[in-house]
């Protein structure tokens, strides 16, 4: 089975949330159904609202819920504020602007501007609580909503404008940032106490509470959570800043003034809420005190998204032979495997005198490194790089180089031959014996007399000679 990619592999190991991210975008049906999982361990969610969390079936209220809402959209209708809602959203709608208009890809980029700006004056004192100019602020929202580049380092507009126009989109949103249909699912949140020996206590569970957050936010859609964990961000260095007594904005107060904006529906009034708006408000600020944690994946998710992949790769790798080249013949297959091997072979070898020859170029200039380098030249086609370089075949047997003993001294003796018999007496002149000097004349029954007439004047003989008592020769 082929396992994953290098590319694939350093992504993974830059982005911890790889295989999260993979699974949430190629098969959505699958990541709710893990996320909705993990949540049940967590939430107390009956079934329709555990879908509707999870938004797989469509928002269905029940009898009592639909006459309570029903009863405060009339109550809306008949007032100044809900006809000004009407009219604002629209004229969003005929100019194409992004305040009042449902949340898309262009409207985050114009609104990444105010965040942008609004990140280098964190420092400001009373921001997001003191108001901007209400003519500035219109004049800001105009060229958002005319989708222009603004340059607000020229100071045309100061950080108490752009922090009042931020929360005045945020509030003029047709859903909340974090989705109606998972406010039941923040209810219970805050909710969650440390148990001591099987005691609830009044702590909160800091982990749990983490965690839900973190699922929650994947099942965020993308354009949300892009927004979210920008704004989140923003926040807690603003409340990070308050610590050095400079804005005086804590996570608490941040938490007060947002809470409205991001997590409140639209369709419930301060009537409704007035149980639950401490416990909404704690929830917006835990959030921004922990929004470096809130975004990442829960381990356990990240191990079941991992481990969908990998079952998804051995199936895939179990139906591949049965479906590519079934007419292929095994004797056709026998007939490829040596050509590959040998090509795996000598790529293998090439690769590996590319290391030795780089690892030679890493060395310090010194007597050794010139001389391997030397020998890398000396044999061009083992230096890589070079046009001769080639895997030469490997050879059985000696060395071409290598040399016997016995074929030298054969050599030497062959070389000597005529002289050695001129000694011996054997097919010798007489007329030249006898002008051998006496010192160089051989006796009868010497040592080689007997040895060459127990052998007999062969050929050959001379190879045995090594062994007489002559002169010696240098060899």
């Amino acid at each position: 089975m082929d396992g994953p990619s290098v590319q694939t592999i350093s992504q993974a190991i830059s982005n911890p949330d790889y295989w999260v991210d993979k699974l949430r975008f190629e098969d959505p049906e699958t990541f709710k159904e893990l996320c909705g999982g993990l949540l049940t361990r967590f939430l107390d969610l009956p079934g329709p609202e555990l879908s509707r969390v999870l938004g797989t079936s469509p928002v269905k209220d029940n009898r009592r819920r639909f006459l309570a809402r029903k009863k405060v959209t009339q109550q809306a209708e008949n007032t100044v504020l809900a006809t000004w809602l009407a009219l604002r959203k629209l004229k969003s709608e005929q100019t194409g602007g992004v305040f009042g208009a449902p949340l898309t890809e262009e409207g985050l980029a114009q609104i990444h501007q105010l965040i942008d700006f609004l990140g280098n004056h964190t420092h400001v004192e009373g921001i997001f609580r003191i108001p901007g100019n209400s003519h500035r602020q219109q004049r800001l929202k105009d060229n958002l909503n005319s989708g222009v580049d603004i340059d607000l380092e020229l100071g045309e507009f100061t950080p108490h404008d752009v922090a009042s126009v931020l929360k005045i989109f945020l509030g003029e949103l047709p859903e909340p940032l974090l989705t109606t249909r998972h406010y039941p699912a923040y209810l219970q949140v805050p909710d969650m106490m440390l148990f001591e020996k099987s005691v609830k206590t009044d702590k909160p569970n800091k982990e749990r509470q983490i965690e839900t957050y973190q699922l929650l936010f994947w099942l965020l859609p993308n354009v949300n959570r892009k927004l979210l964990q920008a704004v989140l961000s923003l926040l807690y260095k603003t409340a990070q800043a308050q610590k050095d007594h400079k804005n005086r904005m804590s996570a608490h107060n941040l938490g007060v003034m947002f809470a409205p904006h991001v997590l409140w529906p639209r369709s419930l009034t301060i009537a409704d809420l007035k149980d639950n708006v401490n416990k909404l408000n704690g929830a917006v600020a835990f959030i921004i005190k922990h929004s470096q944690r809130v975004f990442l994946a829960p381990v356990q998710l990240r191990a079941q998204c991992r481990l969908y992949f990998a079952a998804k790769e051995k199936s895939e790798a179990q139906q591949k032979p049965a479906s590519s080249d079934d007419t292929a013949s095994p004797s056709d297959e026998a007939k490829k495997r040596p050509h590959e091997d040998a090509a795996e072979s000598k790529t293998q070898t090439d690769l590996a005198l590319a290391q030795l020859y780089a690892h030679v170029q890493a060395m310090p200039d010194s007597h050794k490194k010139r001389k391997y380098v030397k020998q890398f030249n000396e044999h061009s086609n083992c230096t890589p790089g070079s046009p001769n370089h080639k895997v030469l075949p490997r050879t059985r047997g000696k060395h071409v180089r290598s040399k016997s003993w016995g074929a030298a001294i054969t050599k030497l003796f062959a070389s000597n031959k005529p002289q050695t018999q001129t000694r011996s007496g054997a097919h010798s002149d007489p007329r030249k014996s006898s002008q051998t000097p006496t010192s160089d004349r051989v006796e009868p029954g010497s040592a080689v007399t007997q040895r060459s007439t127990h052998r007999g004047p062969s050929v050959g003989a001379p190879k045995k000679l090594r062994t007489l008592p002559l002169q010696p020769r240098k060899l």
